[in-house]
């Protein structure tokens, strides 16, 4: 095997790694977040992934004779303002969306993100589509709207259509987060952002958690709920973000970013065998609408 293809190959195989954690992680989660309160689960799996993040990002720095809080100086309020949208304002409505709607759910609708990104390029001239981008877009509109119908509870105060409704939410601001960071990345980097923005949220999300601490039954929180925190703090929102950009770097975004769309797929079939949630038609409709019009985009662009 040649050198080229062996790296393209252990390239794939990360990625790969990569959607099957990040695809997990919604029926992982969903077992936390049996036991515990969602934002106290929030509070952990994020301590898990600062510490993680950090450790990637004071390695790059000494590689390469950084300062540590360098970007800090240079663009501070930006990367205050990313960390906020990105791991409080959107980690709020994602851990009380599903924790209100089913695993397969959250991930087809999480899957609409690249919309959302698209729209707010637009929006503040960052982007400009071609047409088809936004056929793909009103492919994926449709779709999402089709996933968070199907077999909701009609009612807003609690049920799936409320899950469903907060996880739309998420996509939204994990969108505008994709969008508004591009600028930042020219010449921040990516481990510098994630974690430096994380150490601006992470106090708001204790904030948030500090009242539920009481609620916790922590004589029946079993060793499983922890190995879930660690799993998903750890890899989910920690070593798979670092290896994600790191194949961005090395492969190109477009290449990388096709196997995001299997995503949603092993969210779904991870609820489905993992949690035995079932599958509506509305959903499989959607999700394949959503899919299409994500691949649509990217062949747009």
């Amino acid at each position: 095997m040649s050198d080229s293809l062996q790296t393209t190959w252990k390239h794939e195989a990360a990625l790969l790694a990569v959607v099957l954690v990040w695809g997990v992680n919604f029926a992982v989660l969903k077992a936390a977040l049996a036991m515990m309160h969602p934002h106290v689960v929030n509070a952990f799996r994020f301590i898990v992934s600062t510490a993680v993040l950090g450790a990637l990002y004071a390695d790059r720095n000494r590689k390469m004779g950084r300062s540590f809080f360098e970007p800090l100086r240079t663009h501070g309020r930006q990367i205050a303002s990313l960390g906020l949208l990105g791991y409080f304002v959107y980690q709020l409505a994602f851990i009380i969306g599903i924790s209100n709607t089913t695993a397969g759910n959250a991930g087809l609708i999480m899957a609409s993100a690249p919309l959302w990104t698209a729209v707010v390029g637009r929006l503040f001239g960052l982007e400009m589509l071609r047409r088809l981008a936004w056929f793909g877009l009103l492919l994926t509109l449709i779709g999402t709207v089709l996933v968070v119908a199907a077999g909701s509870e009609v009612r807003l105060g609690d049920g799936v259509l409320y899950g469903n409704l907060l996880m739309l939410a998420a996509a939204l601001a994990w969108g505008a987060h994709t969008a508004l960071s591009r600028p930042v990345l020219r010449t921040v980097s990516p481990s510098g952002l994630a974690f430096l923005g994380l150490l601006f949220a992470l106090p708001f999300l204790f904030l948030v958690a500090l009242p539920h601490f009481g609620d916790v039954r922590w004589a029946e929180v079993t060793w499983w709920v922890w190995v879930a925190i660690f799993f998903s703090g750890g890899l989910s929102t920690g070593l798979a973000v670092a290896v994600w950009n790191l194949t961005v770097q090395r492969v190109g975004a477009s290449q990388t970013a096709v196997y995001g769309n299997l995503v949603p797929l092993v969210a779904l079939l991870s609820g489905v065998f993992l949690l035995g949630e079932t599958v509506v038609a509305g959903q499989v409709v959607g999700g394949v609408l959503i899919v299409g019009g994500v691949l649509t985009m990217r062949r747009a662009r």
